[in-house]
């Protein structure tokens, strides 16, 4: 055979073979000349791994445990007064806690009073801190128990005889309970005291039982 023919004859026959092993087995020959005098080489190429496919995350992060360390929550409150007498107190507001350890909070509390007492009725206001801790707490459910101050400022003395500016030691107790996905109801009853610890001419005071129900709130 002439060397004019012997070059088409050999492409060819690579050409042959080459269709050949792609339909045997089905694998992707690639062409790497590798040199200039190593000629033609075949080798197989590397099966492509298959992309999985991208689907939305549709998992929820689950809801911090009640009490946990770090956490706040806020609570919308209505109570109710009495110091079983002659005067009665309504009170409405909001609170903020933080739980700077397991299960003990502090709580900041804002509040409007409306008092009926004997001489004239008062509006009011004033602000609250306590320390609240639920020494029983399970996942849908806790007791505990809260004490602490504030202060109250009021459109006329209060008690009648005393002053407008008073501050409100007050301790307690209640429980709360899980009624939806990480809401709380709370329901408590605390010894509530009213007096102006001496800053005024005369210093009348009044204790009182208050009862009260709060909503809770992640925040």
């Amino acid at each position: 055979m002439s060397a004019k023919n012997f070059i088409p004859t050999r492409l060819i026959a690579v050409g042959v073979l080459v269709c050949w092993c792609a339909d045997a087995h089905a694998t992707e020959l690639l062409f790497e000349p590798t040199s200039v005098n190593a000629g033609l080489q075949l080798t197989a190429a590397a099966p492509e791994t298959p992309t999985p496919p991208v689907t939305p995350e549709t998992a929820t992060t689950p809801p911090a445990r009640f009490g946990a360390e770090g956490s706040w929550r806020w609570q919308l409150i209505g109570a109710a007064a009495s110091d079983l007498d002659d005067a009665e107190q309504a009170e409405f507001g909001a609170s903020l806690s933080w739980f700077f350890v397991d299960d003990l909070s502090i709580d900041f509390q804002i509040e409007g009073d409306y008092i009926s007492q004997p001489v004239q009725n008062a509006w009011g206001g004033g602000a609250t801190l306590l320390f609240r801790w639920h020494f029983i707490n399970t996942d849908t459910w806790s007791i505990y128990g809260d004490m602490g101050t504030g202060v109250i400022g009021t459109t006329v003395n209060t008690p009648s005889g005393g002053t407008s500016f008073n501050f409100t030691p007050q301790a307690g107790g209640g429980f709360s309970y899980e009624i939806s996905r990480d809401v709380r109801l709370m329901v408590g009853a605390r010894w509530y005291h009213i007096s102006n610890a001496n800053t005024g001419e005369t210093n009348p005071i009044r204790n009182s039982l208050m009862g009260y129900v709060m909503i809770s709130l992640p925040f």
